[in-house]
This record gives structure tokens, sequence and C-alpha cells, in this order.
């Protein structure tokens, strides 16, 4: 659990109540944060798939391996 958060612009950084710090990046453009990561991972989609089938199609993949 986060002991506190901060958000500017695309990023989230977090403190973990261990004191850990974690940074977040949110996108704008899902559906091409989608495509940049499974471009990253050798992962094959179909253009046609929208952004839900996309990422739950990439999830599965990830978490397959």
């Amino acid at each position: 659990m986060a002991k506190k958060t901060a958000i500017s612009g695309e990023y989230i950084v977090s403190q973990q109540e261990s004191g850990t710090i974690k940074v977040f990046r949110v996108y704008d453009n899902v559906i091409g944060s989608l495509r940049e990561m499974a471009a990253k991972i050798g992962f094959i989609y179909d253009e046609s798939w929208n952004t839900r089938h996309f990422g739950s199609k990439l999830i599965d993949f990830i978490n397959s391996k």
C-alpha cells in the first residue's frame, strides 16, 4: 500500500509503506501504448482488435511466460 502519492503530468510517483519509491507512467493513448509494449516483447496482434480485447490478450501472453 502507498504511504503517499503524487501525480505530475503522465507520471505517478508513489512511496510505499516500506519506503520504496515506485514510478508509473499513464499513457493518454492506450491503444498506442499497447502496440508499443507488444512490439517490445514480440507479441503479434491483430490491427482490428479494440483496446479491451488487445489488453486482455496481451495480459494473457505476458502471464503465460
